[in-house]
């Protein structure tokens, strides 16, 4: 090898070859290079003596019954050189017609216990655990590594056909450019119960408005994934745009992150049967049915995972659906991160998202992939198989299930076909039962109590087959756990005003005329609602308020409960000149929710929940709908609302569930030609952060 052949490598292929000869990788291009000379002792003008002792290096390794794990970290393509012209493998590479091997920087990893150890990374690593049935040592694996990452980049094709038979590899994070288009078959999905039915009847429009009780839908079609390779220009911070790829993004608090942008898209063609409601829509139908075929479902999602975290801090959905006959509804959805409550944001991706191709990278880390191979990934229980070859490719399988599942609901199965290189699955089976009544006594209270406040009642049975048709990787890989200068500093942009309930969430807005310590102070100089002032004075609370306006009179609906755990509401409405209560009532027993005066947390005020649900830089796709011309839209209603927790201590077994919830909601309804649209937007009160907005149109 020559002094040039080096020179026609990229920096990351030096710095590469650097780090497994365990030599310092920072300097410039030539200091990288004198460093791999001097170290190897390889003559400047001719190096072809080391490239002939390799061979005999890695054949002593391999009678010592050495083992080196190869992982690839660069892709190029790259001309081999060949003495003997038989000796050479051909594969495929893209882009190249001609058919040269298209060959690979290999690190040199070392497996020196029973144990795989993943290589040091400055990355949040999955919760992974794993045993191989067969380890194997070596104590020359990085000098013999050194020694292969050079007989690859002189032409050594024979050493890649060599690790290709090994079966055997780390999976690679996934890279800016990186895109795989797919099919999925044989999608079905069976919910059985109400509440099972409600819950995705509730998360897609008006799509299954029709659907109660019994719900089948069937599902084929084509669709894609894709990281965006960003330009830098979108990088507001010069010092962080070493980033290359990444893009900015805002959070449920308005602060800019840096974040790796993914797309997902899904163009199905679905069938709709079971059970609906009676004619008078006032209970589901024992015996009436409904079945709609040959609908046009289009999906895309959008999300912006946080390179330091590697989690979703805002994602943007939009499900588009078409009957035959031209009826279409179409929901638009903003979230920023999950729900905030572990053990639910742990299950409801089961329900909600389950279609997505699983990221290999952020599941399994860097650990070794071998046959045989078990352990626990992400809460995944997971067994690797034998290698298979499929159209000529050699693909790993990989069976995984879910243990919490399999003890408590039914089970969870995702069997893998997984292609060295790919950040996703060649193929995907997703087999999924969720049935709340298969409970069993192996079920521990923390799975219990926990899958009792996530899962609602009823049966659930997801099965499918995604595919993969063609992938096209990008240039370079995604670093995450990368801590960037820009990155928000903690509770840097979270406000600190929170404020003691006095009866009820503290009002204090300008934006609306009338508030709501104004209708309290109405109620308690009024002969009527007697129900809530006497819960008022004696530790009864406000858990709902809602207030609208219709242009002329300002309403406040206020519902109240008092210690003995009695509820009612209280209709109190105000105009220029005078407040008066409208109506009130009781609610019954089954009705009334816990009362807990102690889980009651502290909160902003509405006032600050309006000023921040309305700031055009942090939320500009809610302002659009909720705001004209500055100012709240008059048709906008606004609510809070307090969840509490019976004062048992139950929920002490789940973490992240606290006693008192309170929300901030926002809503507006609208017709605009022969479209009804409708819009919702939910802000946590105590922390001040956006949750997340809905949009639905029919047509």
């Amino acid at each position: 090898m020559k002094r040039s052949d080096l020179e026609k490598r990229t920096v990351a292929d030096l710095k590469v070859l650097l780090e497994a000869m365990g030599l310092p990788r920072s300097g410039k291009k030539s200091e990288l290079i004198d460093r791999i000379i001097d170290s190897l002792r390889l003559d400047e003008q001719d190096t072809g003596d080391s490239d002939e002792e390799a061979p005999s290096e890695i054949k002593e390794s391999d009678d010592d019954d050495g083992f080196l794990l190869l992982e690839e970290e660069e892709i190029e393509s790259l001309e081999i050189p060949s003495e003997d012209s038989s000796s050479v493998i051909e594969v495929k590479a893209e882009n190249d017609s001609n058919e040269v091997l298209e060959a690979t920087i290999l690190e040199a990893v070392i497996v020196d216990s029973s144990e795989a150890e993943p290589r040091a990374e400055a990355r949040s690593k999955p919760n992974v655990s794993v045993s191989l049935g067969d380890s194997r040592k070596s104590s020359r694996a990085i000098f013999l590594g050194g020694l292969l990452l050079v007989a690859v980049l002189a032409g050594g094709g024979y050493w890649w056909t060599w690790m290709q038979d090994q079966q055997t590899f780390a999976v690679e994070p996934a890279r800016y450019g990186d895109s795989m288009e797919f099919t999925m078959t044989g999608g079905s999905v069976q919910v059985n119960g109400n509440d099972m039915v409600a819950l995705l009847r509730d998360n897609t429009g008006s799509a299954l408005e029709k659907a109660c009780g019994d719900l089948a839908i069937t599902m084929n079609g084509m669709s894609s994934i894709a990281y965006r390779d960003a330009p830098t220009s979108e990088i507001g911070d010069p010092t962080d745009r070493d980033n290359s790829g990444a893009t900015e993004t805002r959070d449920g608090y308005g602060r800019l992150h840096l974040a790796a942008e993914r797309s997902l898209s899904y163009d199905l063609l679905t069938d709709l049967s079971g059970r609906t409601w009676t004619t008078d829509g006032s209970r589901c139908s024992s015996s009436l049915t409904w079945e709609m075929n040959a609908n046009s479902v289009d999906i895309s999602v959008t999300s912006w995972e946080e390179l330091t975290e590697a989690t979703t801090i805002r994602s943007e959905a939009i499900m588009d659906f078409v009957t035959p006959d031209g009826d279409r509804s179409m929901l638009q959805n903003t979230a920023f991160g999950g729900t905030g409550i572990a053990a639910v944001d742990e299950v409801l991706p089961l329900f909600l998202q389950p279609a997505v191709p699983l990221d290999l990278r952020s599941t399994f880390g860097s650990i070794l992939l071998e046959e045989g191979s078990t352990g626990t990934a992400e809460g995944w229980d997971y067994t690797v198989e034998p290698a298979q070859r499929v159209n000529g490719e050699l693909l790993v399988p990989i069976k995984m299930e879910q243990p919490s599942i399999a003890t408590c609901l039914g089970h969870a199965k995702l069997d893998l076909l997984v292609r060295e290189g790919a950040p996703w699955p060649v193929e995907q089976k997703v087999d999924i039962l969720i049935d709340k009544a298969r409970e069993s006594s192996d079920c521990s209270w923390h799975e219990s109590a926990a899958l009792d406040f996530a899962v609602p009642d009823g049966q659930l049975v997801i099965t499918y087959t995604i595919r993969e048709s063609t992938f096209t990787a990008g240039e370079h890989a995604i670093v995450w756990g990368d801590l960037y200068n820009s990155r928000p500093g903690a509770g840097e942009g979270i406000p600190n005003t929170q404020m003691q309930w006095d009866g009820h969430m503290p009002d204090e807005s300008t934006i609306h005329a009338f508030t709501v310590e104004e209708a309290v102070e109405c109620l308690m100089n009024s002969s009527a609602g007697n129900g809530v002032r006497s819960a008022l004075n004696n530790d009864g609370y406000l858990y709902r308020m809602n207030h609208a306006n219709d242009g002329v009179e300002e309403t406040w609906n206020l519902s109240w409960v008092d210690p003995d755990s009695d509820a009612g509401w209280t209709l109190v409405r105000s105009s220029s000149t005078d407040c008066t209560v409208v109506n009130d009532g009781t609610l019954a027993p089954s009705d009334a929710p816990e009362y807990n005066l102690n889980a009651i947390p502290n909160t902003l005020s509405i006032a600050e929940m309006q000023s921040r649900m309305m700031d055009t830089s942090d939320f500009l796709g809610a302002t659009l709908v909720l705001m004209d011309g500055g100012m709240l839209r008059s048709d906008v209603e606004f609510t809070s609302r307090l969840v509490v927790t019976q004062d048992t201590g139950l929920l002490d077994f789940i973490d992240d569930i606290d006693e008192g919830e309170v929300t901030f909601t926002a809503s507006r309804s609208w017709t605009d030609g022969d479209s009804e649209n409708s819009f919702d937007l939910i802000m946590d009160a105590e922390r001040g952060r956006m949750v997340g907005w809905l949009q639905s149109t029919t047509e």
